[in-house]
């Protein structure tokens, strides 16, 4: 049976103890057989063919999925499910009016929502044409698919019979005679015509007998693969030559072959090895059952010391192809192991790019021949020799050479024109220049980039430079570009080549802008001339061979002397210019990020660095007068300070806009009014606060952990109305002065957990005037006024408190709620006549060490939002009764432990007959005496893991649970272990 979270057919543990094993996410096993997709089921009828759907890329929009559907027929069943199933693996999907502001007709909002989706899936039920909402929708989903073709349509047909939804027969023919008396003809035929293309449409007709999860999961594989071909359209537009190498490299993969197959990819750099394994990764992606592209190898492992494990995490993340899944890996060997569990049982592609002979196969990946069969490995390098040594020598190895000439005049003129040849009248110096970079991809790329829009004087003058540069150092005319670019554009982008490649644009720019630069101008030129990029996570990425003529720059500033250079990150020589005080007026920048492990670092080290902005250090034991030693400093990273009882003074922050501290000291200096960023976190021995500035500089804070201050110390929260993130917890505080919360009106995460504070009730009198916050933490209990938790911001999407009283009512966005330590609280929960209840998107309660009423034996239980997925109530002693679970049809995650008075819990077995839960932990309850019934007969194909250790009541039928990979029974009151023999009919139990 497959894990649900990662999909390995897995066999699993029995523990027959008294001690409750934590909650592993995934399962650790492996068997010989390959697995399907954990939600792919095998195909069903009346199921669309993706071959039959089209295939040119999908549109680009916001949402990939929509969903129409009649809210009362099916939100709580059936599309409920389907939602989350799609959220559950990151399918962006748009359902109902959750985005939409509350009574919006299909207007703007709605309309764009449905032109920027993807998919359409129609869940057509017996009074769906009653709704003249779902009917509009329609029309408009049937209009942008006659308009874009690309665009595409899954009708489910939901207890209703085809034919009459094609015909409007039926229970529809009944909802049209109303519409017609009440709406314009015009109106009432289009929603005619498209429930008439709709009904001629292939797609799954659920009957009365059928098992949703059948239908559902015949859906989900269809979009899926829908999607996954989608992304695996690489846009090639810009590429030229690229077809005759994938054809060369795939012929080298033998995909018709079972054996497992290792392609090797050589060629100088910026030849396009990355270009052309990237092609061949998204043409073939769709053959395999996973794959991962690990790039930049080269690189990582030279700046990091723990890229093994960064690589590994990587590799073992996509193929969990679970949402928000984190992972943490102690060391190689561990990430080895989990490797051989969760990674070798799939038929896998794997991309293994700008690899040389630091990198060591098996210390990563294990053993080749762990993986399954018909997997297949590309490897890039420019090293033929570390090729030659992979697979036992028989990597297939392919050498990527020059383009032609044809192809490299195409290529440029894409860049230099928009078109794929010369414009009138640079057709000589067009073919001129390309005769001079001989064929080099990476070097056409960027220097028709600088040329572009261009007079013809000015691509004079490039060809005249480019002929002085020697045929085999043609790469070097990547140097064109740069030198074209004005000053504040050279220096930031020598600053990202150096020192910012991986970081936080942000967080750089700040330096920037307090320069004179203008990064807001010169980074898009940057982009534009494709020598660097932005990724998705908002950090710098650089293509290795414009990294090094960046770095190679720098170095020419002076080639013996690294101290007269502006940039040094090189640990050895900056341990170097330091240890020798041989720093300069040149010097700009220096990075010491590994430790420093040479004695300490004075002040006397920095006398000639006069004009340092940049400086980052870990590990390292300073002291010393800083008065006037680093006037120019901008951004300080002096983490990890070793040696206590040594500091440094009087540093100079008078032009400083990033300040990171984290796990170091009191730095006694002057107050930083420029100051942008500030982290203070674990600082132990800071004793007094800095003085902050009070300009709205200031964007974020952090001062957690900060655990020995004075007591007397108060924190000064006067003209921090910029400030987006403020982390007080495990702070002790005298008072908060200068104003309260409710002036941060930018503030989207505030955490105040374990602060001790006298006046805290007060500062956060006005907390619901944040109407940017997204997050609050806060495990203090709230003031009788704030304990009504709907004066809290609506905006909040994750909770932690200690408030006694908790109404969820106006918190419609809220998507993670946990309760601890609170020892009088109430949760209320919306009447169910709310809306709260169709608009909630809560997914995660935990109740820990909490003495909740959430029930009571004289009333009915009240009920828990459907879209809960976790829900752990922990040490809560004083409960009796829990609200009843049975609606809760997408619970994944279940656990009630060491609640010493509870005595029922309500709708278990119906829950456990939803197919959705996998985990399942009772533990500790004496006092629980009808978990499950007597030879209750149901059968679940979800639940992996079952504890049920020192309860009360009967245990269920074993036999209920047949894809079981974790058992624990102990000490069960009453119906005791005996059903333990029927453990050897299981093949899922080891």
């Amino acid at each position: 049976m497959d894990c649900c979270f990662c999909g390995i057919r897995a066999c699993a543990k029995v523990i027959l103890a008294p001690i409750c094993i934590p909650y592993k996410l995934c399962c650790g096993s492996k068997s010989n057989t390959s697995p399907q997709h954990p939600h792919v089921p095998s195909p069903i009828s009346k199921q669309p063919s993706i071959s039959s759907l089209s295939k040119s890329s999908l549109p680009k929009g916001n949402y990939e999925v929509f969903l129409n559907f009649r809210g009362p027929d099916t939100r709580h069943q059936f599309t409920g499910f389907l939602f989350n199933t799609l959220d559950n693996v990151k399918i962006r999907t748009f359902m109902d009016d959750n985005d939409l502001y509350q009574g919006e007709e299909i207007g703007p909002s709605l309309v764009k929502s449905i032109e920027q989706s993807k998919i359409y899936v129609v869940i057509l039920s017996a009074n769906y044409a009653e709704s003249k909402w779902c009917l509009r929708e329609l029309a408009k989903i049937v209009e942008c698919r006659e308009r874009d073709k690309r665009h595409i349509i899954l009708p489910i047909f939901y207890l209703v019979d085809p034919f009459d939804v094609k015909h409007q027969a039926g229970p529809y023919e009944k909802a049209f005679q109303q519409h017609e008396r009440n709406c314009a003809p015009e109106i009432v035929q289009s929603w005619r015509k498209a429930l008439e293309l709709v009904g001629r449409l292939s797609g799954w007709h659920v009957k009365r007998t059928d098992q949703h999860k059948d239908t559902l999961d015949g859906v989900f594989k269809t979009i899926l693969a829908v999607i996954r071909r989608n992304d695996n359209l690489l846009d090639t537009s810009d590429l030229v030559g690229i077809d005759e190498h994938v054809k060369a490299i795939t012929e080298k993969l033998s995909l018709e072959s079972p054996d497992l197959t290792m392609v090797g990819i050589h060629g100088f750099g910026g030849i396009g090895k990355t270009t052309i394994a990237r092609t061949v990764y998204h043409k073939l992606g769709d053959e395999f059952e996973r794959q991962c592209f690990l790039q930049n190898i080269r690189e990582k492992q030279e700046v990091d010391k723990d890229a093994a494990i960064e690589l590994q995490k990587t590799l073992i993340s996509s193929v969990m192809m679970r949402k928000d899944f984190t992972i943490s890996i102690n060391s190689v060997e561990e990430g080895r192991k989990l490797i051989e569990d969760r990674v070798t049982p799939f038929i896998i592609l794997i991309v293994l790019d700008d690899v040389d002979e630091k990198f060591n196969f098996k210390e990563v990946l294990g053993d080749l021949e762990n993986f399954a069969r018909g997997s297949r490995f590309i490897i890039t390098s420019r090293n033929i020799k570390v090729l030659s040594s992979f697979n036992k020598n028989k990597c297939k190895l392919y050498e990527v050479g020059p383009l032609n000439r044809q192809l490299s005049l195409q290529l440029f003129c894409k860049h230099a024109f928009g078109e794929d040849g010369p414009q009138s009248g640079f057709e000589t110096l067009a073919k001129k220049i390309v005769k001079k970079i001989n064929g080099v991809p990476l070097v056409l790329e960027v220097i028709g980039k600088s040329l572009s829009k261009e007079e013809k004087s000015f691509w004079e003058g490039t060809l005249a430079q480019i002929e002085k540069i020697p045929p085999k150092e043609i790469i070097q005319t990547l140097r064109i570009s740069y030198e074209q670019l004005d000053y504040q554009a050279q220096q930031i982008f020598l600053d990202i080549a150096c020192l910012y490649i991986g970081e936080n644009k942000d967080l750089a720019s700040y330096m920037w802008s307090d320069i004179g630069f203008y990064p807001d101008k010169e980074i898009p030129l940057l982009i534009h001339r494709s020598l660097i990029k932005i990724g998705d996570d908002n950090k710098f990425q650089v293509h290795d061979q414009l990294r090094d003529m960046g770095r190679a720059i720098v170095r020419e500033e002076s080639f013996e002397h690294p101290w007269m250079r502006s940039r040094v990150w090189n640990k050895k020589e900056a341990v170097e210019l330091l240890q020798y005080k041989k720093g300069s007026i040149n010097v700009k920048a220096l990075n010491l990020e590994d430790e420093y492990e040479t004695g300490k670092l004075t002040c006397e080290y920095f006398q000639n660095l006069s004009e340092l902005r940049y400086f980052e250090a870990h590990g390292v034991a300073f002291e010393g007068d800083f008065n006037e030693i680093l006037p120019n400093i901008r951004s300080l990273c002096l983490r990890e300070h070793k040696n206590e009882g040594c500091y440094p003074t009087n540093f100079q922050m008078r032009n400083l806009v990033t300040l990171d501290l984290e796990d170091s000291w009191d730095l006694k200096s002057d107050t930083a009014n420029k100051l942008k960023f500030l982290n203070l976190s674990g600082c132990s021995s800071l004793t007094r606060l800095p003085d902050l500035p009070r300009s709205g500089s200031l964007e974020g804070i952090n001062l957690s952990k900060v655990s020995n201050l004075d007591p007397d110390v108060e924190l000064n929260v006067g003209g921090l109305w910029n400030l987006k993130q403020l982390y007080l917890n495990d702070v002790k505080l005298k008072r908060i002065s200068g104003g309260t919360i409710g002036t941060m009106k930018k503030l989207k995460v505030l955490d105040v957990s374990d602060l001790e504070c006298e006046n805290l009730e007060e500062v956060l009198a006005d907390i619901a005037e944040l109407s940017s916050l997204e997050t609050l933490t806060t495990t203090k209990p709230l003031t009788d006024e704030l304990q009504d938790i709907g004066q809290l911001p609506t905006s909040l999407k994750r909770l932690r408190t200690s408030s006694p009283v908790v109404n969820l009512s106006e918190l419609l966005k809220l998507k993670v709620l946990t309760v601890q330590d609170c020892y009088d609280p109430k949760l209320q929960i919306p009447s169910v006549e709310d809306s709260w209840w169709k608009e909630s998107k809560l997914k995660h309660i935990t109740l820990i060490n909490t003495n909740i009423d959430i029930a009571s034996s004289s009333s009915p239980l009240p009920r828990l939002p459907s879209s809960l997925e976790f829900l752990i109530i922990w040490d809560c002693l004083e409960s009796k009764w829990l609200p009843t679970l049975e609606n809760l049809e997408n619970l994944i995650e279940l656990g009630i432990i060491e609640c010493g008075h509870l005595q029922e819990i309500q709708g278990l077995e119906k829950l456990l007959q939803c197919n959705n839960l996998k985990s399942l932990q009772i533990a500790s309850c004496p006092k629980l005496t009808s978990t499950f019934r007597r030879g209750g007969r149901f059968v679940n194909s979800s639940l992996q893991e079952l504890c049920l250790r020192n309860c009360g009541g009967s245990i269920p039928r074993l036999s209920n649970f047949p894809s079981l990979k974790e058992l624990e029974i102990g000490k069960i009151i009453g119906e005791a272990s005996e059903q333990v023999t029927i453990l050897a009919l299981f093949t899922t139990l080891s």
